[in-house]
């Protein structure tokens, strides 16, 4: 593995049109029990090992197989259950979060259009071996109880979180529900790459070049591999926060 000291640009998509904005690209979704032939999406960001967009899709059954990638996903809206190999089932709403990690098998039964934002991630090993379970959190405990005391080992060190929640930690990458105080915050150009949707609060993302995003409730935020910046927080931020590994042999 190889230490990139590339500075890379943040890609950034303001709440207006991650929560209302048109979705351009149609998207297949064989395989199909019943319902829509189709969903529709905004790409955000699309590079080796990550694939970050806006995604909508209307009523039907799909079962899926997660044989080639993980997906991280925050329900914007709507409702639909997904249902594990074992017959776990999660409900999903508007502001739940749920991970399907590589090896994981089972289906969407969606009920109400859903939309949302997704992060696929190429995973890196050790892998887990057999059929995943998926790895969820309600909205209840996303949106509005208290995030636990952070684990030092695990957030990242340019602006560690004043609390989370971990929803998942394996080879598809790190989720957790974070909190960051006010402040102002500097990162060197790091190994891994961050993938954000807000939450609530106010803040402004600086890359090196001097470009800047403001992040407001319902923005979303690439943070590539080799990223470099400054993070200016007005108000207590509340994220969805997946951190990816390091991309090898670049």
């Amino acid at each position: 593995m190889t230490t990139n000291q590339t500075t890379n640009p943040s890609v950034f998509l303001d709440a207006t049109a991650v929560l209302d904005g048109p979705l351009p690209v149609e998207i297949s979704m064989e395989p199909i029990l019943q319902g829509a032939p189709f969903a529709y999406e905004r790409v955000l960001y699309d590079a080796a090992g990550a694939f970050f967009a806006v995604w909508a899709c209307d009523a039907g059954v799909y079962p899926r197989v997660k044989d080639k990638r993980g997906s991280f996903m925050y329900i914007i809206s709507g409702e639909a259950t997904i249902t594990d190999e074992d017959g776990t089932s999660h409900e999903l709403t508007a502001g739940s979060v749920i991970v399907l990690p590589y090896g994981w098998v089972g289906a969407w039964d969606i009920r109400e259009t859903i939309r949302k934002v997704y992060l696929h991630t190429t995973p890196v090993p050790p892998y887990r071996a057999g059929v995943q379970p998926s790895a969820f959190l309600a909205a209840a405990d996303v949106l509005e109880r208290d995030l636990q005391l952070p684990d030092p080992a695990g957030g990242a060190s340019w602006a560690p979180p004043v609390a989370e929640t971990v929803v998942f930690d394996g080879p598809d990458g790190r989720c957790a529900v974070q909190e960051r105080g006010p402040g102002v915050f500097r990162r060197a150009a790091a190994e891994g790459a961050s993938y954000l949707y807000v939450i609530s609060g106010e803040a402004t993302v600086t890359d090196a070049d001097g470009t800047t995003h403001e992040l407001t409730a319902g923005s979303a935020v690439a943070l590539p591999d080799g990223w470099a910046g400054t993070w200016d927080i007005r108000t207590a931020i509340r994220t969805v926060h997946v951190d990816t590994a390091p991309i090898a042999d670049k």
